[in-house]
């Protein structure tokens, strides 16, 4: 079995305020973690100057920790990880 196949990908979803900088800073975190975000969509929310942005990222059980620190970061609303929720995906 390779590296590739023990990594499950995440989905996370994050509520954040819609300014310039917010989406830089995120990625920076799971940059640093060294994380391959492999899908990424961006678009304003049902609430005026928010957007929801959503992730899906090639992440082992330390994406965990990487959403604890990006909640902490003052521009996120709300973020959560749906990964093991029932899910309808599409590109």
């Amino acid at each position: 079995m390779s590296q590739r196949d023990k990594i499950q990908p995440h989905t996370i979803i994050a509520l954040v305020e819609d300014r310039p900088g917010v989406l830089n800073r995120i990625v920076s975190k799971w940059r640093q973690r060294g994380f391959n975000i492999e899908s990424l969509a961006v678009g304003h929310s049902e609430t005026a100057g928010l957007s929801r942005m959503t992730f899906v990222v090639d992440a082992n059980t330390d994406a965990e920790q990487v959403v604890k620190q990006v909640d902490k970061l003052v521009d996120v609303v709300n973020i959560r990880d749906i990964s093991a929720e029932e899910i309808v995906s599409r590109e």
